[in-house]
């Protein structure tokens, strides 16, 4: 379990810790019968608690049935949240995750994106999320999509120029050097240049930052020099001077590159969407990315 993951979890707190008949794993028959609970607070519980027990030895078929319940009735969007989190950890079977892609709560929709690409990584919703209004919910199916070769040069080129939300740049911009193709490979180093130059959030840019030293043209070495480090960014400044040297196929010091002292970011830095539009496609929004 990633660091991340333990401070959300809820096994420290659970609602069965401390009673007499309990052991150091929760038992799954137990939280199960939480999950009927009148107590929002002991649902939640229980549910983040399903995802240690599915982590580890999978879940019985009552709980993932209970769970797919939780998320299909659930007043509290956290509940139906980590309910649909637990069914794509469990492997539970696609159909009951992806009504959750149509939940009115955008962080339910965000980790349904994560389920279904556990379950069926092939499953057709998947790129209709690209579209969906949440920039958090197109982030996601940017990864699932990206991890799995399925996102094309065109959808990535879109979302780079076109999304507000810049976390859905970001992985766009990582995603395309991978995708490009050998005769795509001039406009892919061409827009991600743009970005390094323009994007108004320095993740962004040092994301196309990276994704200039893998493709590792003289345009794209070019474009590093000129823009990359000699960002406003510390962080984007430092990652551009790694992509440059590995496109040389050299060690960072061996590059005669002294970077500037600057802030570490060095753009916005809001989880929201850019103020204005992204940097490359600006004013060129698309139907339906609605801002918030």
């Amino acid at each position: 379990m990633t660091e991340e993951y333990a401070n959300r979890s809820a096994r420290a707190r659970s609602p069965l810790r401390g009673r007499d008949d309990s052991t150091d794993r929760d038992d799954e028959a137990d939280l199960r019968s939480l999950l009927a609970s009148a107590c929002e607070y002991e649902r939640r519980n229980a549910v983040l608690a399903l995802v240690e027990r599915a982590e580890d030895d999978g879940l019985d078929a009552e709980t993932t049935s209970k769970l797919a319940d939780r998320l299909a009735e659930d007043d509290s969007a956290d509940v139906r949240q980590f309910a649909v989190e637990v069914l794509g950890v469990a492997g539970a079977e696609a159909s009951a995750i992806r009504g959750a892609l149509e939940d009115a709560d955008e962080w339910v929709r965000a980790e349904a994106v994560v389920a279904l690409s556990r379950v069926d990584p092939e499953d057709g919703l998947l790129c209709d999320a690209l579209e969906d209004d949440s920039g958090w919910v197109r982030r996601n199916a940017v990864i699932a999509l990206g991890k799995t070769e399925r996102a094309t040069f065109a959808d990535l080129t879109d979302r780079i120029k076109n999304d507000p939300h810049p976390a859905v740049r970001e992985y766009a911009a990582l995603y395309l050097g991978e995708r490009a193709t050998d005769d795509q490979t001039e406009d892919a180093v061409r827009l991600l240049a743009a970005v390094l130059a323009r994007d108004p959030e320095a993740f962004v840019r040092a994301k196309a930052a990276e994704s200039l030293g893998d493709l590792a043209t003289d345009r794209a070495e070019q474009a590093l020099e000129t823009h990359g480090v000699t960002d406003r960014s510390d962080d984007v400044k430092r990652t551009a001077k790694r992509a440059l040297a590995s496109a040389r196929g050299v060690d960072p010091d061996q590059l005669d590159i002294e970077l500037d002292d600057g802030p570490p970011g060095g753009g916005p830095q809001s989880p929201g969407e850019t103020p204005g539009g992204p940097g490359p496609g600006a004013g060129k929004q698309r139907p339906g990315n609605h801002q918030r």
